[in-house]
């Protein structure tokens, strides 16, 4: 089956047919357990309850209900409703959907019900809410357009946390949540399918670059840490029996073992000649955190499993990969969780720059050809996770011809595929999001497009098919790490 197969024609002005698919109750109900939460017996009266409790206590929500004055500002930063016209799906639409079922509880609301623009929370509204709530990339560019600072991203996750508690959730979320909590993958891998994809990676390198870069494995199904050289196996102990333990534990986003091969050999060819010893662990190889999409539960669930893993193995050092929403998590939350106790974290750019400001990194850009590359920030560094220079630094020096992209830093265009929405159904949609990144590429005379995130990555994969032979253009897309590890030299 085809991405997007059996999804609905997009329309300007109605985006409203495209809807992601509901969670089973049966997978709810796994994953309420695993958090603490058991479902309600009658949901439209919890959600109204507990709608009137959270705009008392979340600051956006309140702010987008009683400060909101409608100038408009929001509408030509937020990608969803520059792409569709559709104004419910926008920053200003998502939020009058909200204060329509809080204001039928006013004096005005029971009186003029519709005249004032009250709305009962019928079965009809909450699928309305939950359509439009799941159109929403989060990518917080309507935050710092608004002139009062409403982040509708914030407001998104708080009413999608509700619905979540009585059980509405995207089929999509819930499965990743569900594999990344149970495996340790967003993509339910078993621990040998995680190992020889490391493995193939090393016997890549060995080919390509004549290293056969050092590593460790940690093996949670059989309590083992395993040391390679290339893609041989050259020691294995039990955990607590081994002889030596890795100083650094890398967690990269699971999509870098299957679909970013290139962006994997990046992490391991420059930690092997930095000297750094390093570990991966099946246990938790996953930077990715879908918890941040729809329940601070399940947000520091998934967070926990990084910081028991990091414990479990001694690290000094706990080093992100390239995930545009895994690293706000992982900076926001888990980072504080590993810090406490004594870890050191950072993202993997970080030791990049600090490799090349020292010399211990040989580049050269002639590797990466004479094509233009443009570097478009993925919203959760430019806009959740205080990522934004470092990359402009490295692919400096990586590439030969690079072009600032219109719409830099904290203006990025989200690449559409954001807050939950890489599934089949939203496809059409998707792509209509995406033409707002492409064009900007466009504009700049750029050849290749280089977006440093798994989710921005997958959506790229997915669309630009759609959009080249829309445009009848050939653009080209990478992370960054895959062009440090063309350039450097060894």
């Amino acid at each position: 089956m085809q991405h997007g197969e059996g999804a609905p024609v997009f329309k300007i002005g109605d985006s409203s047919a495209f809807k992601a698919y509901k969670a089973k109750p049966e997978l709810v109900k796994v994953l309420h357990e695993r958090v603490g939460l058991t479902l309600p017996d009658k949901p439209l009266e919890y959600i109204h309850k507990r709608l009137k409790e959270v705009v008392k206590t979340n600051r956006n929500l309140k702010m987008a209900i009683d400060v909101c004055v409608h100038c408009g500002v929001c509408l030509d930063n937020c990608p969803t409703y520059v792409r569709t016209r559709d104004i419910f799906n926008s920053p200003v639409g998502r939020a009058e959907l909200i204060r329509a079922v809080l204001k039928a509880d006013s004096s005005s609301g029971k009186i003029f019900g519709k005249l004032v623009g009250a709305a009962e929370l019928t079965e009809e509204q909450l699928e309305k809410i939950y359509t439009y709530y799941y159109q929403c990339v989060e990518c917080r560019k309507c935050a710092y357009a608004c002139p009062f600072g409403i982040d509708q991203a914030d407001v998104t996750r708080a009413v999608r946390g509700v619905m979540y508690e009585a059980g509405i959730i995207s089929r999509y979320v819930a499965t990743v949540i569900d594999a990344v909590e149970r495996t340790g993958t967003n993509l339910n891998m078993k621990p040998i399918a995680v190992i020889k994809s490391i493995v193939f990676a090393a016997g890549e390198i060995k080919e390509e670059k004549k290293v056969e870069v050092e590593y460790y494995i940690y093996r949670d199904d059989t309590n083992e840490l395993k040391k390679y050289v290339g893609d041989k196996e050259v020691a294995s102990w039990k955990l607590d029996q081994a002889p030596e333990r890795p100083e650094a534990l890398l967690i990269p986003p699971s999509a870098d073992f299957f679909t970013n091969m290139e962006t994997l050999k990046g992490y391991m060819l420059f930690l092997h000649l930095m000297g750094i010893k390093y570990a991966f662990s099946t246990e938790m190889a996953e930077l990715a955190n879908f918890g941040l999409f729809s329940s601070e539960r399940h947000m520091h669930f998934i967070g926990q499993k990084a910081v028991n893993t990091a414990l479990k193995l001694g690290v000094k050092t706990v080093i992100a990969g390239e995930c545009g929403h895994g690293w706000r998590a992982f900076k926001n939350y888990t980072s504080q969780e590993l810090e406490k106790r004594g870890m050191k974290t950072l993202h993997i750019f970080h030791l990049v720059i600090d490799a090349i400001k020292n010399g211990r990194l040989k580049l050269n850009p002639e590797a990466n050809g004479d094509i233009v590359y443009t570097y478009q920030d993925p919203c959760n560094y430019a806009r959740g996770g205080d990522l934004t220079e470092e990359p402009r630094f490295i692919i400096k020096h990586v590439v030969k011809k690079y072009v600032e992209p219109i719409n830099g830093r904290e203006k990025t265009w989200c690449c559409g595929g954001g807050g939950g929405l890489l599934t089949d159904e939203l496809l059409p949609l998707r792509i209509q999001y995406a033409k707002n990144w492409y064009e900007d590429a466009l504009k700049v005379g750029a050849n290749h497009v280089v977006r440093a995130c798994a989710i921005c990555k997958a959506q790229l994969d997915h669309t630009l098919p759609h959009l080249n032979k829309e445009y009848k253009r050939n653009i080209t897309y990478s992370g960054l790490m895959d062009l440090v590890y063309k350039a450097t030299v060894v």
